[in-house]
């Protein structure tokens, strides 16, 4: 399964990897959403006045994820678990900026208004409104960004971290990362519409085996998500040894080259927000 962009925030604690962050599900459509924000999340709303100048386009950016790239008369809308977010708006076009990260308190239940103010040079900066005045341009706005935001949220575990070698057995220790996890995904469950589990090993022994091995690992964090009350729809899968990381091990069964393909046992979740990342 391809995946449409890159992830670019890498974590690194309890022994696996989050790339992302678990928000950013976009409300596309010709209205503004007022109705379905949850008691954990809430909503924010950037949007560009008419001004008739196409030459330099913004494009916005929360937690890294671009959610929308405003003509003159264009907003976006995208719900996010109440918690500061960080803003960016870039500029495309004749002039091209990176744009200033900006800390936003999102408040739950709540929609929070910033407007793309256009300054010198073409570039654009975000100016956070008050509900009134928000509501008030939102009237003369009705035309949504034509951007959807297919975000993905990926979670990469070390697999000694969670299994012996050559078990598909969770240890003992694996609950901390694992729980963890579950934590995330109850913490705001609206922006995940669905989890795909792939396992993946090293390439010592036989590719049937390894297949197998991947398949009940996914399969056994899986069952431990749900076990703890996720409810999300889950999809499992192994790959055994077919997609290698490493490069450069080299050498007969040994210690040493167990130690040196441990990057290649890893179990990855993918934690979709629609029904099209791919």
């Amino acid at each position: 399964m391809k995946f449409i962009r890159s992830l670019i925030m890498v974590l690194s604690a309890a022994g696996y990897m989050v790339t992302g962050s678990i928000a950013g599900n976009l409300l596309h459509g010709p209205t503004l959403e007022k109705t379905s924000v949850s008691s954990t999340e809430g909503s924010i709303v950037v949007y560009r006045e008419e001004n008739g100048d196409t030459g330099s386009t913004p494009a916005i950016f929360i937690d890294g994820d671009i959610v929308g790239s405003l003509l003159p008369g264009e907003f976006s809308q995208t719900k996010v678990c109440a918690d500061a977010i960080k803003l960016r708006v870039a500029t495309r076009g004749s002039v091209v900026s990176a744009g200033q990260l900006q800390k936003v308190q999102i408040r739950k239940g709540k929609i929070t208004y910033v407007k793309i103010t256009q300054i010198a040079n073409h570039t654009f900066s975000p100016l956070l409104v008050n509900e009134t005045e928000g509501e008030e341009a939102l009237k003369h706005i009705k035309t949504t960004s034509n951007i959807l935001n297919r975000y993905v949220a990926q979670v990469k575990f070390d697999t000694d971290s969670l299994f012996a070698f050559d078990s598909a057995r969770l240890m003992p220790s694996a609950s901390g990362a694992l729980d963890k996890l579950v934590r995330d995904i109850k913490s705001c469950p609206n922006q995940i519409r669905h989890i795909q589990i792939i396992g993946h090993t090293d390439r010592i022994g036989e590719k049937a085996y390894n297949q197998n091995l991947s398949l009940k690992r996914a399969r056994a964090v899986s069952d431990y998500l749900a076990k703890r009350g996720v409810s999300i729809p889950m999809e499992v899968e192994g790959r055994g040894s077919s997609e290698p990381v490493t490069s450069n091990c080299r050498g007969k069964f040994s210690q040493k080259l167990i130690e040196c393909l441990q990057p290649d046992r890893r179990v990855v979740v993918k934690l979709l927000n629609g029904e099209n990342n791919d």
